[in-house]
């Protein structure tokens, strides 16, 4: 069986779809339900940059350490789950909210590396 999709309303909202009125489309405000910046995400930890020298040259992810520290921590921390791993970058690569501008060129090409390398390495693992 297929997990249900939702997207949280407030009442307010529930009780004007219930009476027929259709929301207005447009942007929606994610930035409430954004976690608050913590400065200890701003720098990559020691694990982070460990993770970073263990991976091939071609793989590594330089772009993306220096321009999002708090995702290239987040990276390495599921370095030990190749599957979850996997799985975050994927998150990362597609659009599942709509509307997103995605990484610049040459973070998103980075990424798309390291799944492949990754993809490669689960399917050496069975």
């Amino acid at each position: 069986m297929d997990p249900l999709s939702f997207e949280l309303v407030t009442v307010e909202e529930a009780k004007k779809i219930l009476d027929g009125e259709l929301p207005a489309l447009g942007a929606v405000d994610w930035s409430d339900t954004r976690q608050p910046v913590d400065p200890a995400t701003r720098a990559l930890v020691p694990a982070a940059l460990k993770w970073l020298a263990q991976l091939p040259r071609e793989v590594r992810p330089l772009e993306l350490f220096h321009a999002y520290p708090r995702i290239g921590n987040q990276l390495a921390a599921l370095a030990s789950n190749p599957a979850a791993l996997s799985a975050f970058l994927a998150d990362l690569l597609i659009d599942k909210r709509g509307n997103r501008q995605g990484f610049p060129g040459g973070i998103a090409l980075e990424l798309s590396r390291l799944q492949v390398h990754l993809l490669r390495s689960l399917q050496q693992m069975t």
